[in-house]
């Protein structure tokens, strides 16, 4: 149920909601990292399309609306998940250093360095520095293309008797060009480089309180305080602070069969936005308080999610209500192998410049902010374990409310930024997702995702993809040499383009990205790879106007220290 109060319309909706009790297989092997952990904070959901800025951590409540399972990258991605390794070496052996140093065509450099304290009981601390970038090359016809991207992080976690103090800071500076203009539709004009320079800057403090009770059935707790700094080339400032609560308790029932909690999430979130034309400064409130239930081979949720947004206009204070039930059920059919689920839930979030930043790179420095609702999303599937395969298959029906969606800026000369606009879109999706670690050393996963999106207003859900396919398989070959590849096609897409004053949707072509590595382990410290990307040299355009670099190679090495 959402109530908006917003001078001179009053409208009520009624929706129900529900979350999924899927879980993931594990699969029963001995691994050794040849690296130092390095925890970051779960996100966001970043969409790192090249040559746009990665998202190293996820900083805010960031809306799912099944855009993309998987990113197109278009250029070189050097900090791939390489594949995993198996060894018999002890875990007190691991080193508590780590370099990673490549170099690629397109004069692409990458460092990257990782440090951090060797088994503590007591404590966890870290260092992490990152640099990659290019010259631009490979894109012809178009405006200069390199980029930077740069991060240096640190870290640390203090173990304490029943509880867990850490903390986070996390600094990232971008640089990407708006180079999507074709060249020759402006012989007069002259763009040099700094003309189309974008520059982001973020900072992301974060410090974490939570308990890690050995002992069932104790009020578990986690508190959260979050800080970020997101700031553009362009005089666009955003910070945003928020403080996150969680807490659950199970009762012990004595019985194998039966056992049953309660949870509640609390969240207080800020957003202060500023451009040179708009201020937006939101304040969101989620109260989310949940009871599940499990008997045998059936498991229950029910809940309420209520979620409050107060969002000050030179007109007044514009409240928005939402209230949504949480309803959700499992039934194992056959233990570790079948599990059918079904659920029904919804919320409310408030877009960040920061969110559609790392998403799209070339976005305008001034975006129309708003809030996103999940009005209703209805899911259900099935999924399991079956002889080495792990397999999911999922159908989603969602509504959602003043979903964002980017269209080109045709007040510009050069046509190479994007807004973002907002309408009401129903979503139907099947996905379905097959796993496979049978065979000793290797491991595979593929992916099939359909999208059908039915605007309200506008023609066509723009760039958004009507099907996805990924593939994704590693192997290890005598404990020295080790191979990985991936591949994704994606789905045509329509482009918003204008023929005097009509509206002409425009069809970009289907994308076919695929990725080759290959590491050859020396001895036990250094190892030397090669990498390449878009080896089909495919001049795909995830945005428009706006197509990737060619074929990508990269020679380096990697030493644990």
């Amino acid at each position: 149920m959402i109530f908006r109060n917003s001078p001179p319309s009053l409208a009520v909706l009624f929706v129900l909601i529900c979350q999924p009790f899927v879980q993931g297989q594990g699969r029963n092997e001995e691994v050794t990292i040849i690296a130092p952990y390095i925890p970051t904070i779960g996100t966001a959901a970043k969409i790192p399309f090249r040559p746009e800025i990665t998202v190293p951590e996820a900083t805010a409540s960031v809306f799912d609306y099944d855009y993309i399972t998987k990113s197109v990258e278009t250029r070189l991605e050097l900090d791939a998940v390489d594949p995993v390794r198996f060894s018999d070496s002890r875990q007190e052996d691991l080193p508590g250093n780590f370099a990673k140093v490549g170099f690629g065509n397109y004069y692409t450099p990458y460092v990257e360095f990782l440090a951090s304290n060797l088994q503590n009981d007591k404590y966890l601390a870290g260092a992490r520095l990152r640099h990659h970038s290019s010259q631009g090359g490979g894109i012809k016809g178009y405006g200069q293309n390199n980029f930077s991207h740069n991060l240096a992080s640190v870290y640390g976690k203090t173990f304490l008797k029943n509880h867990t103090l850490s903390g986070n800071l996390t600094y990232n500076r971008d640089v990407v060009h708006f180079y999507g203009f074709p060249v020759d539709s402006f012989p007069d004009l002259e763009v040099n480089k700094e003309d189309i320079r974008q520059r982001f800057q973020h900072v992301k403090a974060l410090i974490g309180f939570g308990s890690n009770y050995t002992t069932a059935y104790k009020l578990d707790h986690q508190f959260r305080l979050e800080y970020d700094y997101f700031s553009d080339f362009y005089q666009t400032r955003e910070s945003q602070i928020a403080f996150i609560t969680s807490l659950n308790k199970g009762f012990d029932t004595r019985r194998r069969d039966f056992d049953h909690s309660f949870g509640l999430d609390v969240k207080l979130d800020y957003l202060n936005y500023r451009d040179t034309l708009l201020e937006f400064k939101p304040l969101y409130i989620e109260f989310a308080p949940v009871y599940t239930l499990s008997i045998g081979q059936y498991s229950f949720k029910a809940g309420l999610n209520a979620d409050i947004i107060s969002e000050p206009t030179p007109q007044g204070n514009d409240l928005t209500v939402g209230i949504f039930p949480i309803l959700g059920a499992e039934i194992v059919i056959l233990e570790d192998k079948v599990k059918v689920f079904a659920d029904l839930f919804g919320n409310l979030v408030v877009n960040s410049f920061r969110q559609f930043a790392y998403q799209n790179p070339f976005i305008t420095s001034t975006p129309e902010l708003r809030s996103t609702g999940d009005n209703v999303r209805i899911q259900g599937g099935i999924t399991g374990n079956a002889g080495g395969l792990n397999y999911l298959a999922q159908a989603t029906y969602a509504h959602i409310g003043d979903m964002p969606l980017f269209v080109t800026d045709i007040s510009l000369a050069l046509d190479n930024r994007f807004l973002v606009i907002y309408d009401d879109i129903n979503l139907l999706n099947v996905k379905a997702t097959l796993g496979y670690t049978r065979i000793d050393n290797f491991i595979s996963r593929i992916t099939a995702a359909y999208y059908v999106y039915i605007p309200e207003n506008e023609e066509k859900a723009w760039h958004m993809p009507g099907f996805e396919v990924s593939l994704d398989a590693a192997y290890r070959l005598k404990e020295r040499y080790y191979f990985r590849t991936s591949m994704l096609l994606l789905g045509s897409r329509y482009a918003r383009t204008f023929e005097e004053e009509t509206v002409v949707p425009e069809k970009m072509g289907t994308a076919l990205d695929l990725s080759v590595g290959f590491e050859y382990r020396i001895n036990r410290m250094i190892s030397a790879f090669i990498d390449g990307n878009n080896l089909l040299n495919q001049s795909y355009q995830r945005w428009y106007n706006y197509p990737v670099q060619g074929i990508q190679v990269m020679l380096g090495a990697k030493i644990s220290f």
